[in-house]
């Protein structure tokens, strides 16, 4: 016999299947939310609370071969295509569909997808620079630092535990607040942040600060300056950038400006100051009347990426960066489309760069008198150097270039002699090393185009 239904009994059927359709899907909705808000923010790993073995945090003019960024990204996709032709973007996404979607974005934007790495967890904002995961290198090799994230974000805290799990990285978590955006070194162990690090660390002596950096990062001449800008932020990398181990870039204001007298007193602050190579800072100026930028840089490898605003000062101060970096590529860089710089966020603030884990590392302090040429050199990746290509160019006043061997003279030192020249002569020079991996890596980075100077007197 065929089945029929009154009206109120198929009302009724379809009432509880809604019901039980309503229930299935709330259900899928928690537990997305958990998944999302609790797994995803709770890694599998915790950070070692010992700090490492005789560590040394590079610097940002040592060589990266990757960046973090977040997407959504506060950077254009042609930047984001520029830089996927030189090294590894890690991006990170919230789950497989963003990831999905970021794919399908970065495919129309012309970025190399073969350059891409997605690092799967929640963010609270795209600002890497100052939650991404510090990096230091041990006797052991590269190894991470985490500090406690010195906003509420607590998302944002996370991810160095995530990258930490995802690349098998030993990690050490300091106790103390840092954040990435006020921390700036010179891998010799100089170090500079806004005394910002001493307000985010109530309680704990500056001594004791300063020797948590030296434990955890092996900083050991940290300096903590008042913020020259003025600005709620706080963070160095708004108004100073380090170049190089010897020089210093501080952005400059007409005398009518209202932070005219506190970024004049940070520029005399830093010329009083004696660099790692024994010398007094080369502090340089870029002009930023309207609250420009321009400080706030990415240097990668050979190549640095100053943000622009579209103002008549852009020409100036990508002029002030050639001049500064002699060899470099100085390119200049737009907003993302629809928003704008802003003296306390723009490129810098945005991307923050991975350290090549198997750099070929030189270490050397700049001779001021004599003709011995000492360096420390390091290949990560454990593949020997090529001791024939382990050379030191130099050139006497315009004259050619002409090459001496580096010789061993103890574990990773090597030692060469400059001919002598008389009272007066200048001599330009860099050391060359390459290691078996196919690393080649130059003393200063650029080499060449722009070398050591020595004046014999």
């Amino acid at each position: 016999m065929k089945k029929t239904f009154s009206k109120a009994n198929s009302d009724s059927r379809v009432s509880k299947i809604l019901t039980a359709a309503l229930i299935v899907i709330s259900l899928l909705v928690v537990a997305f939310s958990y998944i999302s808000s609790t797994a995803y923010s709770y890694p599998g790993i915790t950070a070692d609370q010992n700090p490492p073995e005789n560590p040394r945090q590079p610097a940002e003019f040592e060589p990266m071969d990757g960046v973090f960024i977040r997407y959504p990204s506060g950077i254009s996709y042609s930047l984001i295509a520029e830089i996927s032709e030189d090294v590894e973007i890690v991006t990170i996404v919230l789950d497989e569909w963003e990831q999905q979607e970021a794919i399908e974005i970065y495919e129309q934007n012309n970025v190399n997808l073969e350059n891409v790495e997605f690092l799967i967890a929640p963010t609270d904002g795209y600002w890497t620079r100052d939650y991404a995961p510090l990096f230091v290198f041990t006797d052991k090799g590269q190894e991470l630092i985490d500090f406690s994230y010195n906003k509420n974000r607590p998302r944002d805290n996370n991810i160095p535990l995530f990258y930490a799990e995802a690349e098998n990285l030993p990690i050490h978590k300091v106790p103390m607040a840092y954040t990435g955006g006020n921390l700036m070194t010179d891998g010799y162990g100089f170090a500079v942040s806004t005394d910002l690090i001493i307000d985010n660390n109530q309680g704990i002596p500056v001594s004791r600060i300063s020797q948590l950096l030296e434990d955890y990062l092996g900083i050991t001449n940290p300096h903590y300056v008042p913020d020259a800008n003025g600005e709620y932020i706080r963070h160095i990398d708004c108004w100073a950038k380090l170049l190089s181990p010897d020089t210093i870039l501080i952005r400059e204001v007409p005398p009518e400006h209202l932070r005219y007298t506190s970024l004049e007193s940070a520029a005399d602050y830093f010329k009083a100051q004696t660099s790692s190579y024994g010398t007094p800072f080369h502090v340089l100026r870029v002009y930023t009347p309207n609250d420009e930028s321009y400080v706030n840089s990415l240097i990668l490898n050979s190549k640095v990426f100053v943000p622009l605003e579209g103002t008549e000062w852009d020409d100036e101060a990508i002029q002030t960066y050639q001049e500064a970096m002699p060899g470099y590529e100085i390119i200049g860089v737009g907003a993302p489309e629809g928003e704008e710089w802003l003296s306390t966020d723009s490129l810098h603030c945005r991307v923050n760069g991975i350290p090549d884990s198997e750099m070929l590392y030189i270490k050397h302090i700049p001779i001021q008198e004599g003709w011995e040429v000492d360096a420390e050199i390091i290949p990560y990746s454990g593949e020997e150097l090529i001791l024939n290509s382990t050379v030191v160019f130099y050139r006497v006043g315009e004259g050619e270039w002409e090459q001496v061997q580096l010789l061993p003279a103890d574990v990773n030192e090597y030692t060469a002699s400059i001919p002598e020249q008389s009272e007066g002569t200048i001599i330009y020079y860099y050391i060359h090393a390459e290691d078996a991996s196919g690393r080649s890596e130059n003393h200063p980075y650029i080499g060449k185009a722009d070398p050591h100077v020595l004046v014999i007197g």
